[in-house]
């Protein structure tokens, strides 16, 4: 009986390996980043914050460490990038206000 039930534990544990578990955590921020807004207790996941460096900076930050976006949007000097990260989708915002970029991260299922 403790064989059989061992058995299925390791079944079930196994065929739930696959699944992505992700959190806003696996998006990395620049290390100046200090934060304005955290909504992480459920999808979408959002942060907010600013950093002191410019637009083009953390723009690059975001390519080196995540790699070329999936898509890129660009309105009036606001941009987006969007990611798949873990099996989420992740929407990465920037947009510079004098000395300091805005940065604003939203995790969807």
């Amino acid at each position: 009986m403790k064989k059989l039930f061992c058995s299925i534990v390791l079944g079930a544990l196994m065929s739930l390996s696959h699944i992505a578990i992700a959190n806003i955590d696996d998006v990395p921020l620049p290390n100046d980043f200090q934060v304005r807004m955290s909504l992480e207790d459920d999808y979408p996941m959002i942060i907010s914050g600013f950093v002191k460096q410019d637009i083009d900076i953390v723009m690059q930050f975001y390519r080196d460490t995540l790699g070329e976006p999936q898509t890129v949007t660009e309105d009036i000097g606001r941009y987006t990038y969007f990611y798949t990260i873990s099996g989420k989708k992740v929407k990465i915002g920037f947009y510079q206000q004098e000395s300091w970029c805005e940065i604003s991260i939203m995790m969807t299922e």
